[in-house]
């Protein structure tokens, strides 16, 4: 597979109704989700099922993991701490590619904490703050540190990001039939088994997450 090769493409369903993270009546069995199904880098075998699913509103972007672990790694609490050593999931966005400003990374542990990012690469990313992130909840059905069993045979987390991020970072609005960019990503570079998993596949030859030339394409619907 090249950088010219066929990327996956994802439509993100419009639902008309708010709703915060973790609501009972959110819309998620309606929801057609995508696996992350390509583990790189590492001939280890481990391959957690990870299924996720995305909606959008008026004022959000939803998304949310599934993710089938029985044992789970959580150190890190705070909010721009290195959570991509725990238990992780990861969402880079290109919000508006054809712009060429960057995308943002969300990557949050299993336990809902949060580091998140923009910029055009790896080397060069400004943190975002929490002012900028007003309005961005997340819900986990961990609820803080572990090391090991959980008593379950998955975990979940979701989240919702304001679509107010893209408009400060872009100058854009998001509407209908926009095409972005984006990959997800399951990692645990310090767990008890290391792995790196990806939608769109990443082709190169070391770990790295920061190659938006190998995103997918999410759509709004």
């Amino acid at each position: 597979m090249t950088h010219d090769a066929p990327r996956p493409s994802y439509t993100i369903r419009p639902v008309a109704a708010e709703f915060r993270p973790g609501d009972p009546a959110a819309p998620w069995a309606d929801i057609t989700p995508i696996w992350i199904g390509h583990y790189l880098w590492l001939a280890n075998d481990y391959r957690p099922a990870v299924e996720v699913r995305l909606c959008w509103s008026r004022g959000f972007l939803h998304v949310r993991f599934r993710v089938g672990e029985k044992r789970v790694r959580v150190k890190y609490t705070k909010f721009q701490d290195p959570v991509y050593k725990d238990s992780c999931v990861e969402f880079f966005i290109d919000a508006f590619p054809e712009s060429r400003q960057g995308y943002i990374n969300f990557e949050t542990n299993a336990a809902g904490a949060l580091l998140a990012a923009f910029g055009p690469d790896r080397s060069r990313r400004e943190p975002l703050w929490p002012e900028d992130l007003a309005g961005f909840d997340v819900v986990s059905s961990i609820p803080g540190p572990i090391d090991g069993e959980h008593g379950a045979a998955e975990w979940t987390l979701e989240y919702r990001i304001p679509l107010a991020l893209f408009r400060k970072i872009y100058g854009q609005e998001v509407r209908p039939g926009h095409r972005a960019a984006a990959n997800f990503y399951k990692c645990g570079d310090e767990t008890e088994v290391p792995h790196y998993g990806a939608w769109s596949r990443v082709e190169t030859p070391a770990p790295d997450f920061h190659r938006p030339e190998f995103f997918g394409q999410v759509v709004f619907g």
